[in-house]
């Protein structure tokens, strides 16, 4: 997982002509081609408290898409090149439908926005509604439909019962997400898992694995969790994509199993930069005023200081993976990870390996992620908790001690450290 990609990136110079550099550079193509990130602001006189549920439609009107907001305010939200014009409503009668009667606004796209253009924000200001249907282009029929797509063209998993020895979770697959992020998501298989149907009386825990990794990586961690409280959610995605991007669509995916399930609770843990996935989520759940259900945030073995072979990525491989921008010691991305506390009433505990059994390094770590980059001191100033193991960066997900403390964290009985 981690450790390849570091090998690699050591090596880019000696792989100019791989295989995987021509596929990467090629799927990216194709992805910057289909999947525009764009942002803006929802605001609303008609219902304040109300959830929002933003459509994108084709130049025919037709639904591409859909994200549910809690709360007015910034939004991000994913785009095709086939969008035209965006759909905002309160949805009062929580039907998953638009209804003539429901407070709405509709904006066409900027121009420039499938450029890239920051300047073409997305402005969208719902006003009461007159009852009579719009006169702009909207929403027809429920959207239920269209609650596994991310975007036109991209089918997502939501709910689907699944076990860990699904050929999809094979590393073939893992790989494929990582140097062709398009493909993997173009193959159906991205999105939120179920290992048993949704119990209303059981609180979720969504495992959120790292790059070149798949849900199959927590398999002794999920035998440890307590299947009478909890039930297990798996979250499955192309690591090879900048995180941010990988964050926003996660929390898409979340704001729709909760229109859906209505969960009062949840549980993130998160492996190696999965970790970064999941702070990336919490810090839009704060800025946009989101997730209140999240109640715990375990990651483990995670590099919130960065990896210094991302950054030989960037700065020597023939064709940069998305991901190694994010995870350069000084990228943006990791400059303002721990710019803002964690929304309020989620607790961050931390847990870290010790053991350096790698020949490559003699550095204090886990054999791939350093010390220094899993207990960053920014990650430790807003952590509840810190607790080491005597493990490598694998063997971690493998410790049963670790097991057992995961089932301490969920009960909170962890109490903060001083």
């Amino acid at each position: 997982m981690m450790l390849r990609l570091l090998s690699l990136a050591l090596m880019v110079a000696s792989l100019a002509s791989c295989a995987s550099f021509i596929n990467l550079k090629r799927d990216l193509t194709a992805y910057n081609a289909t999947v525009t990130r764009a942002s803006g602001t929802l605001s609303t006189s008609a219902c304040p408290e109300c959830l929002i549920i933003v459509v994108v439609l084709d130049d025919a009107g037709k639904s591409l898409s859909y994200k549910v907001f809690e709360h007015p305010g910034h939004f991000e939200i994913l785009l095709s090149t086939a969008a035209n014009s965006v759909f905002a409503f309160h949805d009062t009668n929580h039907d998953l439908s638009f209804n003539p009667g429901e407070p709405y606004a509709w904006q066409a796209l900027p121009e420039g926005i499938h450029k890239g253009n920051a300047a073409s924000e997305i402005t969208l200001d719902i006003q009461p509604s007159t009852g009579k249907a719009p006169t702009t282009p909207y929403p027809h029929g429920s959207l239920f439909d269209l609650r596994n797509k991310l975007v036109s063209g991209i089918d997502i998993q939501l709910g689907s019962i699944t076990d860990l020895n699904q050929p999809r979770f094979n590393q073939d697959r893992a790989e494929l997400g990582m140097w062709q992020p398009m493909q993997f998501m173009k193959s159906g298989i991205s999105g939120i898992y179920f290992l048993e149907p949704y119990t209303p009386n059981k609180t979720p825990i969504l495992f959120v694995h790292g790059i070149n990794g798949t849900p199959r990586d927590f398999a002794n961690l999920v035998q440890h969790i307590d299947r009478k409280k909890y039930q297990p959610w798996l979250f499955y995605y192309p690591s090879g994509l900048e995180i941010p991007s990988i964050s926003n669509g996660l929390l898409g995916m979340l704001n729709k199993l909760w229109l859906e399930h209505e969960f009062k609770q949840l549980h993130i843990v998160a492996h190696s930069m999965g970790g970064l996935v999941a702070r990336s989520l919490l810090n839009t759940c704060q800025e946009e005023d989101e997730c209140d259900y999240v109640r715990t945030f375990t990651s483990i073995s995670s590099p919130f200081g960065g990896a210094q072979a991302a950054k030989s990525g960037v700065e020597y491989a023939p064709v940069v993976m998305p991901v190694w921008r994010s995870m350069s010691p000084e990228s943006a991305f990791l400059n303002n990870l721990f710019s803002m506390p964690l929304p309020a009433g989620v607790e961050h505990h931390i847990l870290f390996g010790f053991r350096n059994a790698s020949t490559l390094s003699s550095t204090s770590g886990d054999g791939t992620i350093p010390l220094e980059s899993q207990l960053r001191h920014a990650a430790q100033q807003q952590a509840t908790s810190l607790r080491g193991f005597d493990e490598d960066h694998l063997s971690i997900l493998g410790s049963n001690l670790a097991g057992a403390y995961l089932n301490t964290i969920f009960s909170g009985k962890v109490r903060k450290q001083p």
